[in-house]
């Protein structure tokens, strides 16, 4: 009887959500006083997280705030009664909630919440299909957040007075031997001369040696976008002190406006070394805007120089 009553009460919520919250007025701010945070719902027993649960579903409190809502509700009596009648079902009416949710947090670049929520889901289903998309969509967004942020830390550094300004940066071809270089071979056309922005201190020199681009697809009738902005992958330091060479081959689709997205990997060699600088990398790529989707890859081959080699 209990599980067909929350069952029941699942499914009336859902559909009133499903209809937009357009037509009622918005809930009232829960008392800060009334908040459970984790540690209270510790010593909360089953019925009482049953009847917070269905109080939380009916407010549509479904996975906000944290600590309580009916997702946290339910996921505390469900490792406090495993066999608790209704609760499974009711975890999974509400799953698509929930995922819905972390994707719209990680649109908005919101990544503490879709941190929270992606961690809420994989407590509803450790396999849910969704999850490895979600999690390496927040790791390549939080890989560019902490690029972003290092650029605006040097920016704001104090400028050096025109007396002590140090040499300009050797070419590329004069750096010196002891740091690595990645070598990157594209199926794009060669990049124009650099932009002003294109100056941003980079921690690691790099070489790019641009192969021919590749006939396009037989769906592309153009030629392949100009490249813009060739933002370039550090070479991670463990793979630098161990010596460790290898490539990376990533699938990516170039938008209209001529930014970057779904970004996959193809091949990766070792594996589990550099997918993630290259992911990052490729997240901050900008093409000439064509006002078409063109698909394509690039290999990045990361190299050491010869005296660094073992």
């Amino acid at each position: 009887m209990r599980r067909t009553g929350t069952v029941a009460l699942v499914a009336c919520v859902l559909a009133l959500a499903a209809c937009g919250s357009g037509s009622r007025e918005a809930e009232p701010a829960v008392d800060v006083a009334q908040a459970l945070p984790e540690p209270v719902l510790d010593a909360l027993d089953g019925n009482d997280l049953r009847a917070r649960a269905e109080d939380a579903l009916r407010r549509q409190r479904i996975h906000s705030p944290a600590g309580d809502c009916a997702v946290d509700y339910y996921l505390a009596l469900r490792e406090r009664e495993p066999a608790a009648e209704g609760v499974a079902t009711a975890l999974g009416e509400l799953q698509p909630y929930v995922l819905i949710a972390a994707e719209q947090a990680l649109a908005r670049e919101d990544l503490d919440e879709s941190q929270r929520l992606l961690a809420l889901l994989a407590r509803m289903d450790a396999n849910a299909p969704a999850l490895p998309r979600l999690r390496d969509t927040l790791r390549i967004a939080q890989a560019a957040a902490d690029r972003a942020e290092g650029a605006r830390v040097v920016e704001t550094k104090p400028a050096v007075a025109p007396s002590i300004l140090p040499p300009p940066a050797p070419r590329v071809a004069e750096r010196a031997p002891e740091k690595p270089a990645i070598a990157v071979q594209a199926n794009i056309a060669p990049p124009p001369a650099p932009p002003t922005q294109a100056n941003e201190a980079a921690p690691t020199p790099v070489v790019a040696q641009i192969a021919p681009p590749i006939a396009p697809a037989p769906e592309v009738a153009n030629a392949m976008p100009r490249l813009l902005v060739d933002a370039q992958p550090r070479y991670p330091a463990k793979a630098q002190n161990r010596r460790i060479e290898g490539s990376v081959q990533l699938a990516f689709t170039i938008q209209p406006d001529g930014s970057v997205s779904d970004a996959r990997l193809l091949l990766a060699q070792p594996s589990g070394v550099f997918e993630e600088a290259a992911l990052a990398a490729a997240a901050r790529w900008r093409f000439e805007a064509t006002g078409r989707r063109v698909a394509t890859t690039r290999t990045l081959t990361f190299r050491l120089p010869p005296e660094s080699r073992g």
